[in-house]
């Protein structure tokens, strides 16, 4: 078994990866409902799912390439993202190669997000960070990642 570094494993939105980003998450929640009956054996419950769901989060430093390469979305974009109110595509991505951009064979995870969050973080003589939150809208699909498509390849560069 291989394992992955944090570092190999990315965010992308609008096929471009999130800049500056120095740790994200994803959370897949099922809801269950108590189906215990009478007909039910021993002590334990039994139950049943009746909804998924998802969401993730994004830290990242608040950053600018100087000079700008385009391939990776900056805090403004984010934020012009949020303002918008309406789902982005979201992917899960194993990454290698510089700069980790070039997407790794294996499986990604995506699906539509909306940013629900966004909050930034400027302390005296420290990074300037920012977290983004977001909740997926619909079904989170697990499907083979393409070795070797870079991710600023990839970009649509509209984000949605």
């Amino acid at each position: 078994m291989v394992k992955i570094k944090g570092q190999n494993f990315r965010v992308t939105y609008g096929g471009k990866y999130i800049a500056f980003s120095t740790s994200c998450a994803l959370h897949i929640s099922l809801n269950l409902e108590d189906s215990s009956t009478k007909d039910s054996t021993g002590d334990w419950q039994e139950q049943e799912v009746t909804s998924k769901s998802w969401d993730g989060s994004v830290d990242a430093l608040y950053g600018v390439d100087d000079p700008p390469d385009n391939t990776g979305k900056q805090m403004d974009d984010i934020i012009a993202d949020i303002l918008a109110g309406q789902p982005v595509d979201i992917e899960f991505v194993c990454t290698q190669g510089t700069k980790n951009r070039v997407i790794k064979a294996g499986k990604k995870y995506t699906g539509k997000a909306i940013f629900n969050d966004f909050s930034l973080k400027a302390e005296n003589k420290q990074n300037v960070t920012h977290t983004i939150q977001f909740q997926g809208t619909g079904e989170l699909k697990q499907v083979t990642a393409t070795a070797g498509t870079d991710t600023a390849a990839a970009s649509s560069g509209s984000g949605k």
